[in-house]
């Protein structure tokens, strides 16, 4: 007696086979939450029925877009579910089925959920690519195992063409009234240039043409060369019956030094017919190099049209184009139309790379259009010997119409095309539906289209251009350039806690993506990037990078290009935060309300998501941004989730352009003093080797930065020590406006003095100097001011100046002004040591000096570097050059700012003279005003802590 396990197995399994996922996405047109539909004898058919899903086993799984990792290619989608087949109606071989023969391999099928607005959200649409029969020992439990992939599973297994892009394009489907065609691409060790037309006979040559010797053409295979040769094809009989054009097309290179004057670039042979007094036989183009650059036809690189008779003789006029045409890849053409009995005769080449045009006519009168016997190429004649040196050409052909020379589009020559376009392109070659999103002309130009599959030609642009390929419906494909990822607004904003998502998302830390060095190769030529700085750079983690470097097909190899795909290939690479590899949602959960079920299903490759109010205790605080990259689905009796698979959003998210007026430039700075958790200003400093400071404008404000974690908001940037000296003070200058107070040395305390305008010392002694100070940040600096003198200098020099690192009367670095007896303004880099002073660089203002007015002195030290400028304050822009320069390390210690006055023995000048300040500025350090805690971080950092913008704009690519 057998056992009855399999039978109860079957039973429970039977028990479990309900059609289709109960209350996961709302109800399908069928009354099914879900729909399922297999094309069949040329209709759409329901078989929602028969989808099996079991307890443990059984539900529609779905996959698709990136899986393989942040740089790999888009995966063909997949699907997998069960279908119910006691009667066979699902197994494509079994004859007795409802649908034998009508379903196999490739059989259309798709999957939809109610999109929330009335339609349908289609899952997949693809190809069921097999049909697994499956049944238990007892026969009771039979269904099919069905697997389904989108269109690129196809795509990725088809054949590459055997045939150049320009062949195909010329052939398939052939182009109106065409009536002749060679390609010429015929290779190496051919006895014949065969005809791409069924009835066309070969090509014959004299000489010794080089097959397949010239690849300068993108579009085409290499063609001949015919240096001391010539190409000549008969044109096979045809209907001439209402003909009252045709033309004759092709390409052409030209070497930079051109051809022999009057060499014959191409014949065209016509059937003997009376124009005027004469025969008309041939139509010539022939190439103009006249000596002395002056000549009967065109200047020097054109090209002109002849007619001859049939002993060759020329009669009737001759027309010139006036494009110089060396060096250049052309397409010419020879196009004749009869009005009456008056032919109009055009010559007309268009450069491919350029796009740019020129043309010629002429005509003959009381004639016909007779029918065209034969085309040659490079022809001797009885002015010109056979053959143009180093030149190529090929793609002969012959139609009895007249079309637009531009009629082959980007056929004729793709480099240069852009990446979204030429996707586009290829589609619509293929019959394959093609959608986008953004715009396609702001991809990529691309290089040569070489003779690929579809989908590696097509892949080729997305590695290039840099954005994602999906599937659309209707087994087409849709592009999503990468500009078209920049600065996007979230499709999709959850609350972790809302309960809107169905298992946690988990951050990840790790090296997987990392990629702080990369070597980008275009046309054999290469060029690399390297990320030094930073918490993933190169000095701080080691060398991440593709060890053979990225090949990448690209209309321009100049450095400048290579090095910015590098960089921005780099740029991701080394985002230097926590990525959420899993984003799950269940749509059947509460939480999720109708306007978010219907924003969850429209979520495309490549949409911005985000996840507000994650646990801030462990986690870091910032919201989860990430961008999607794919997507997994499964559909069970009670649930519908959809876990994405995701990558940060942030290096898309703040990319501009330099002149952008919202463009945020980073710079490198730190806290020069420490700061608690309540302090609303911060005193940065630029780091060690930096010189750039935040922006004053308050047009830039406010911004974010970040330091220690904490995302603070500046509101306001001051510099670290201002003063206009617009108070009154006596014996002392008091405080600055930021509120430092001045501190006075030498002479006594009425030689110091506000006066509502300016800060005075007064000179009442000789040689005794006054100083003011205040004490310094840190020993870098960058500070301004304006100095004059009360009066002009008499017996000797009046000096006064600024100082910094000064640590007494004797040790200091100063800018010193020398306002002379013959008033001009000598301004000198100086250090005192020991109170011995020492000019390091010294430099004369052209102006003549006038008592009361200010001339502005900068002064800046990083490290043992000290640079100085002078000039009059009145100017309306600071001179760009640096007027003294200087390295000296005698004093490295920060000490204090402040000014130096004094006039030495000889100035006879009355006691009451003086040295008069204004608008002293030391705009290095900088003081931020900030707004604590934007990111919910809040604590104390120490001096030295790293300052910079939380969001900065990097420039696209």
């Amino acid at each position: 007696m057998p056992s009855i396990a399999p039978l109860v197995a079957a039973i429970q399994r039977r028990l479990a086979n309900l059609p289709g996922p109960m209350r996961a996405s709302g109800e399908a047109s069928n009354g099914e939450p879900v729909l399922v539909e297999i094309w069949v004898n040329g209709e759409w058919v329901d078989i929602t029925s028969y989808v099996l899903v079991r307890d443990n086993s059984g539900r529609i799984t779905i996959t698709s877009g990136i899986r393989g990792g942040e740089g790999s290619e888009t995966q063909a989608a997949t699907a997998e579910l069960q279908l119910e087949n006691p009667d066979g109606r699902f197994t494509p071989r079994n004859p007795s089925g409802v649908w034998y023969g009508s379903i196999g391999r490739n059989t259309p099928i798709r999957v939809s959920v109610p999109d929330g607005n009335g339609g349908k959200s289609y899952r997949i649409w693809g190809e069921v690519s097999e049909w697994a029969p499956n049944w238990d020992s007892t026969g009771s439990d039979v269904w099919t195992d069905v697997s389904v992939n989108g269109i690129i599973q196809r795509l990725a297994q088809g054949p590459a063409p055997e045939r150049s892009i320009l062949y195909r394009a010329i052939t398939d489907p052939l182009l109106d009234g065409l009536v002749a065609y060679w390609p010429c691409e015929d290779p190496t060790g051919s006895i014949e240039l065969k005809s791409a037309l069924t009835n066309g006979s070969s090509m014959t040559w004299t000489g010794n043409p080089s097959l397949a010797a010239y690849d300068g053409f993108g579009a085409s295979d290499p063609l001949p060369t015919l240096t001391e040769a010539s190409l000549v094809g008969g044109v096979a009989k045809y209907d001439t019956t209402g003909v009252t054009q045709y033309q004759m097309r092709f390409l052409l290179y030209t070497p930079p030094r051109g051809f022999s004057d009057l060499d014959c670039i191409a014949r065209l042979q016509v059937q003997e017919v009376a124009a005027g007094v004469n025969l008309l036989n041939y139509f010539d183009i022939h190439y103009n190099n006249p000596a002395g650059g002056v000549g009967s036809y065109g200047g020097p690189g054109t090209l002109t049209i002849q007619v001859r008779d049939g002993d060759e003789a020329i009669f009737g006029s001759a027309a010139s184009t006036t494009m110089d045409v060396r060096g250049r890849l052309l397409r010419v053409s020879l196009e004749n139309s009869i009005s009456g009995s008056t032919i109009t005769s055009t010559l007309r080449v268009l450069d491919v790379n350029s796009g740019v045009t020129d043309s010629a006519s002429i005509t003959i009168g009381s004639t016909s259009l007779s029918r065209v016997l034969s085309m040659s190429l490079a022809s001797a004649t009885l002015s010109s010997t056979a053959g143009l040196t180093d030149g190529a050409a090929g793609h002969l052909m012959l139609q009895n119409t007249i079309s637009s020379i531009t009629d082959l589009g980007r056929a004729i020559q793709p480099t240069g095309e852009a990446a979204g376009r030429r996707i586009q392109r290829l589609c619509a070659e293929e019959g394959i539906p093609f959608e986008w999103v953004g715009d396609l002309d702001d991809t990529v130009a691309m290089g040569p289209q070489g003779k690929q599959n579809l989908l590696s030609l097509v892949q080729e642009c997305v590695l290039a251009d840099g954005g994602f390929l999906y599937e659309t419906v209707e087994r087409g494909l849709g592009y999503r350039p990468r500009a078209s990822l920049y600065n996007q607004d979230p499709a999709l904003v959850l609350d972790y806690t809302g309960y809107n998502l169905s298992e946690v998302p988990v951050p990840v830390e790790d090296d997987r993506y990392i990629q702080n060095r990369l070597t980008v190769t275009v046309g054999g030529v290469s060029e690399t990037y390297e990320e030094t700085t930073g918490a993933l750079g190169t000095d701080r983690i080691g060398t991440y990078g593709e060890t053979s470097g990225l090949t990448l097909n690209l209309a321009s190899s100049d450095a400048a290009t290579l090095r910015d795909h590098a960089a921005w290939r780099v740029h991701l690479g080394t985002v230097d935060e926590a990525r959420y590899p899993k984003i799950s949602i269940n749509l059947a959960h509460p939480s999720i309300t109708p306007e978010m079920k219907r924003a969850i299903l429209a979520l495309r490759l490549g949409d911005r998501m985000q996840i507000t109010n994650m646990p801030s205790a462990w986690l870091p605080p910032d919201t989860v941004d990430q961008l999607i990259l794919g997507r997994e689905e499964s559909l069970t009796h009670f649930q519908h989730r959809l876990s994405f698979i995701c990558r940060p959003a942030s290096p898309y998210s703040y990319i501009g352009v330099l002149d952008d007026a919202d463009a945020r430039i980073d710079i490198d700075t730190e806290l020069y003093e420490a700061a608690d958790a309540s302090d609303t200003s911060l005193v940065v400093v630029p780091s060690v080797g930096e010189v750039s400071l935040w922006t004053k404008d308050s047009a830039d404000w406010p911004f974010d930065v970040r330091l220690g974690g904490e995302v603070v908001r500046v509101t306001a940037v001051s510099d670290w020590l201002s003063d206009t000296f617009t108070r009154t003070e006596s014996n002392g200058w008091g405080s600055a406006d930021t509120g430092a107070a001045w501190s006075t040395s030498g002479g006594s305390a009425s030689d110091y003095a506000v006066n509502g305008s300016a800060g005075v010392s007064t000179l009442s002694t000789v040689d005794e100097s006054r100083r003011t100070s205040v004490t310094a940040a840190g020993p870098n600096f960058d500070l301004y001011c304006d100095v004059t003198t009360s009066a002009l200098a008499t017996g000797d020099s009046l000096y006064g100046g600024v100082t910094a690192r000064m640590q007494d009367s004797s040790n200091m670095y100063q800018v010193r002004l020398a306002f002379t007896t013959s008033n001009t303004i000598t301004v000198q880099l100086m250090r005192m040591v020991a109170s011995t002073q020492t000019s390091l660089a010294s430099y004369t203002l052209p102006d003549t000096h006038v008592a009361g007015q200010f001339v502005r002195v900068r002064f800046q030290g990083v490290g043992a570097s000290f640079k100085a400028k002078a000039w009059m304050a009145t100017a309306a822009v600071e001179p760009p050059e640096w007027h003294l320069t200087a390295t000296d390390s005698s004093i490295s210690a920060a000490h204090s700012f402040g000014t130096r006055s004094i006039r030495v023995t000889g100035n006879t000048n009355a006691a009451s003279v003086a040295i008069q300040y204004d608008n002293y500025r030391v705009i290095n350090p900088q003081t931020l005003t900030v707004t604590r805690s934007v990111n919910g971080v809040t604590k104390s950092h120490e001096a030295g802590t790293p300052v910079s913008l939380a969001y900065p704009t990097y420039i696209a690519l």
